[in-house]
């Protein structure tokens, strides 16, 4: 991120999935619905520090434009704060309403069926316009997924629910950021819906996954 501002880049929009801080060792391992791995998504998910990313944020991206950031429920907060200091103005908290939630503890708690982001518009100047390319009758906050396959990634989102918010919050052939690009879902929605990209990813391994994903998407395309 650094080096894109240093080469003055500046972006349309920001859709990411930063690390929670949720990551723990559990039992769920051996209960019989084993299909479901632990809550322990590994390194990259402790210790992490969930806001001193968001003044780059506001240096990449232009005015008056979208930024959607996902995070846990207690997470929420602290981002919005970060948010108005670097001149991100909080609009709405998108709902993730799971039909599949995992189902951790369901006999002494409510079950984990949502999962939440932030959506926010940076504007240092008062200006009432952004891009919102309304679809339906009502844009609800609420939007139904399933939890997906852990195959490329732990924490992998609906690429239905990502594709919506780029079609939504960017328009075609504007550059789109995720600096924390994990299994590449926000890449995939972007190729199919014409939208330039850049990405960012640390770990090697998703990295190496991520590039298989892509290859095998274009070879996918160049047969057709």
């Amino acid at each position: 991120m650094d080096k894109l501002i240093a080469e003055w880049v500046k972006v349309d929009a920001i859709i990411t999935d930063p690390p929670y801080n949720i990551s723990r060792e559990t039992n769920f391992h051996t209960m019989k619905w084993n299909r479901w791995t632990s809550m322990d998504f590994w390194e990259w998910d402790k210790w992490f520090d969930i806001t001193w990313y968001i003044y780059t944020i506001s240096r990449i991206i232009k005015q008056w434009w979208n930024i959607v950031m996902f995070n846990d429920w207690k997470n929420l907060w602290d981002i919005v704060k970060f948010f108005e200091i670097n001149w991100i103005e909080p609009k709405r908290c998108l709902v993730l309403n799971k039909s599949n939630p995992v189902p951790f503890n369901r006999d002494r708690m409510f079950v984990n069926d949502v999962e939440f982001a932030i959506w926010g518009v940076y504007k240092p100047k008062w200006k009432n316009k952004w891009t919102f390319n309304r679809e339906e009758k009502f844009e609800k906050c609420v939007m139904n997924t399933q939890l997906q396959s852990k195959k490329f990634h732990p924490t992998m989102k609906d690429e239905k629910i990502i594709s919506k918010l780029v079609r939504l919050l960017t328009n075609k052939w504007d550059i789109v950021l995720d600096p924390f690009m994990g299994s590449w879902t926000t890449w995939l929605a972007c190729k199919n819906l014409d939208r330039d990209f850049i990405w960012i990813e640390l770990d090697e391994n998703y990295f190496k996954i991520a590039k298989e994903r892509i290859n095998k998407e274009e070879n996918i395309i160049k047969l057709f």
